[in-house]
């Protein structure tokens, strides 16, 4: 009996999907040991992409300490409102000081002149006294007028300070804001990635689980055959080496599957090894071309670029510092250098822009060709498997040959789910980008992937 069927489908099998299955991303939490669960516990219900991202965006813990920090820096933000409003009531204090001081010794000179005017004051004593009075009077508005001149100095010196303060924090908080929306964005796409790739793992285990199945078939064929003489012990160490071999592939991929299942999990502020049943996406129906790059889509992507926004921030504020008149000169010069480098940053950052939608555009593309491809492979090979099976009803296909056969046709589904998965992924990360969401975190989860 020959085997090249058998031969043929080992050769298309996902091998190396597989093993790209378990690398996954360095982020993914450490394993945990829990308590076996019961019957009851393990009958969880099948969870759609849609809820999982739910709980990702609801639970997961990045959100929560952006969060926090959020609310820190509004704490800081009121403490500074407090600061200046003190320097304000310090400043008005000293001027009310002054005032009254400058009134009581008005009235107090005015009333000297009066009883010298009326011979109220003859007697030297009485013109010493009146002298030293006056004196006084004047000190007193001196003081003040002094006092109040430096609590303003010192209260323009710390309102310099707490407004430099106030805008860094502002800075911050717009900042955190902007962290917390891509974060909410990026995770819809994180979910969507590792959730598919799951789903693909799954699905590859279960294959290679057939595969494993049907090796060891054909290992004890052979080992009837050369019990019968018809085969050699070079041969039946090859099957038994194969068995092996498949035996660690299909543990690898059970491996990768629970550490994709893990970082899932951690993500949606599960235990890391509560059971996960994913129901899969369904496949994106219509394949479309990506838009033309033109100079239009580029000012889309350009225009909401926060970090380019960030950049002209910087730029503003470095101008502003420039342009304070209580500066070192060493100060004014590196602000006029800081103003300088946010021009070069900007330039560098709009190219990178101009070139990442170039890739992504690209990227649907290719994408959107290999899923169209798979879908004609999936349909001839549909059509090559229900001829197989009429076949085998016939006797013309043995039973080895019509499992190895099944295997092919499953491994153009499992081919095509991730053509579809994939191009669905390139159309995301264009949306993300033409958004203005950063692609920071996504983009390490899918090196890790890849």
């Amino acid at each position: 009996m020959k085997f090249y069927p058998y031969k043929k489908a080992c050769a298309l099998l996902v091998t190396g999907a597989l093993t790209t299955g378990a690398a996954v991303p360095a982020l993914a939490a450490e394993a945990k040991t829990e308590a076996p669960q019961n019957a009851e516990e393990s009958k969880t219900k099948a969870m759609t992409l849609k809820e999982i991202q739910e709980l990702v965006v609801k639970n997961n813990r990045l959100k929560t300490t952006l969060t926090l920090n959020q609310e820190k820096v509004i704490a800081g933000l009121s403490a500074i409102d407090d600061g200046l409003k003190d320097l304000k009531d310090s400043q008005d204090k000293a001027a009310h000081a002054r005032r009254d001081a400058s009134t009581s010794a008005s009235q107090g000179q005015a009333k000297i002149g009066f009883l010298a005017a009326n011979g109220g004051i003859t007697s030297d004593t009485d013109k010493l006294l009146a002298g030293i009075t006056s004196g006084l009077l004047s000190g007193a508005v001196k003081t003040a007028s002094g006092m109040e001149t430096l609590v303003d100095n010192v209260a323009d010196r710390q309102r310099d300070t707490l407004e430099d303060q106030q805008t860094e924090l502002k800075n911050t908080k717009m900042d955190l804001n902007k962290t917390k929306e891509d974060w909410e964005n990026e995770s819809l796409a994180v979910t969507q990635l590792l959730v598919t790739k799951t789903v693909q793992v799954e699905k590859g285990v279960s294959l290679l689980t057939q595969k494993q199945s049907l090796l060891e078939r054909v290992c004890r064929i052979e080992e009837k055959k050369q019990e019968l003489g018809f085969s050699t012990g070079t041969d039946l160490s090859e099957k038994k080496l194969a068995v092996s071999e498949g035996a660690k592939e299909l543990q690898s991929a059970k491996d990768g599957l629970t550490l994709l299942k893990r970082q899932l999990n951690d993500l949606m502020g599960r235990e890391i090894d509560e059971e996960l049943i994913i129901t899969p996406p369904e496949l994106t129906r219509t394949i479309e071309t990506a838009p033309a790059y033109s100079e239009e889509l580029l000012k889309t992507a350009t225009d909401k670029n926060y970090k380019l926004k960030t950049l002209r921030r910087d730029k503003q504020q470095a101008e502003t510092d420039s342009k304070k008149n209580d500066r070192y000169d060493g100060q004014l010069k590196a602000s006029r250098v800081d103003m300088q480098l946010a021009d070069v940053s900007t330039e560098e950052e709009k190219v990178n822009i101009a070139n990442d939608l170039k890739k992504k555009l690209d990227a649907i593309n290719t994408a959107a060709a290999e899923y169209q491809n798979k879908k004609d492979a999936n349909s001839k090979a549909k059509i090559e498997w229900e001829q197989q099976q009429k076949s085998a009803k016939l006797g013309l296909v043995s039973a080895v040959e019509l499992q190895a056969l099944e295997l092919q046709y499953e491994q153009t589904e499992m081919e095509l789910s991730a053509a579809a998965y994939a191009y669905d992924l390139a159309w995301e990360e264009y949306t993300m980008l033409m958004n203005g969401t950063t692609l920071d975190i996504y983009d390490v989860y899918k090196s890790k992937l890849s």
